[in-house]
């Protein structure tokens, strides 16, 4: 009877061990991590704020394609003005920019930048249609050029200045495509450095008479990721490069290129 009694006492005690262990485990889901993303957000079809109130263009395209080879991270972004976009970055705002960022001497010094271009582009005059007093780049000689402060043909323009010198006077602008354009059309000024796409953009959304040649003396102007030249940053350019590496290797960035542009700028053109 007693040893009756005591396996019913071990067996009770065995249960009750069992029900208390027995506590489901919480299993851990990664919290996704959002990464903020600094882009202009008025330099269409590159960058802009639709009508929805959401930053757009193939900048922002090309960065989600990245995102869906990152796991676990969300891209955000944070349309800024041009003339404080660098500040931010630099004051931990965002973790990247995605603007048409190209190379110079000074930006290598600051920042971290990814190891390939996700847009290859090249210069043009752009200036009032109708006009045909400008050519080439000697033809902006004596003439007022509109140049936002800090941008790839900006530097371009101050260094060809410097070289020659300084036969073109510089309009500088906080970089709103919009206002510099308006100004050619209306003859504020005679002409501004940019890109084609852009141009022909504004031209046709807002109905301006604008025209453009390709600026004689300038190579092609690449765009890059840029990021912050910290240990973040060197994680984050990381996790980019790779996955931008990823996309052009399926021709995602090509097919993006495409819809945005009707023509593949993510490789180098090829020269004539």
């Amino acid at each position: 009877m007693k040893k009756i009694i005591l396996i019913a006492l071990v067996a009770t005690v065995l249960a009750s061990s069992i029900t208390v262990g027995a506590k489901p485990k919480k299993t851990k889901i990664p919290k996704e991590q959002i990464v903020t993303v600094g882009t202009e957000g008025a330099y269409p079809p590159y960058n802009f704020v639709n009508k929805k109130g959401e930053a757009d263009g193939y900048d922002i395209e090309v960065m989600k394609a990245i995102a869906e080879h990152i796991p676990g991270i969300t891209f955000r972004f944070e349309p800024t003005a041009w003339d404080g976009i660098f500040v931010a970055l630099e004051s931990g705002k965002f973790d990247i920019m995605a603007s048409q960022i190209s190379k110079n001497a000074e930006r290598e010094k600051k920042y971290l930048f990814a190891d390939n271009p996700y847009f290859y582009g090249y210069s043009v005059i752009a200036f009032k249609k109708g006009r045909t007093d400008i050519q080439n780049t000697k033809d902006l000689h004596g003439k007022t050029v509109t140049a936002g402060v800090g941008s790839y043909n900006t530097t371009w323009l101050e260094e060809y200045n410097r070289r020659n010198g300084n036969p073109i006077k510089v309009q500088y602008n906080d970089g709103n495509a919009a206002v510099f354009f308006k100004d050619i059309a209306d003859g504020r000024v005679d002409a501004t450095l940019t890109d084609p796409v852009t141009t022909d953009t504004y031209a046709k959304e807002n109905n301006l008479p604008l025209d453009w040649v390709i600026l004689d003396e300038q190579d092609t102007a690449p765009a890059y990721f840029l990021f912050a030249n910290n240990k973040n940053g060197q994680k984050y350019k990381e996790l980019v490069d790779k996955a931008l590496q990823e996309i052009i290797a399926d021709g995602t960035l090509s097919r993006i290129s495409i819809k945005w542009f009707g023509k593949d700028y993510s490789v180098p053109p090829v020269k004539k």
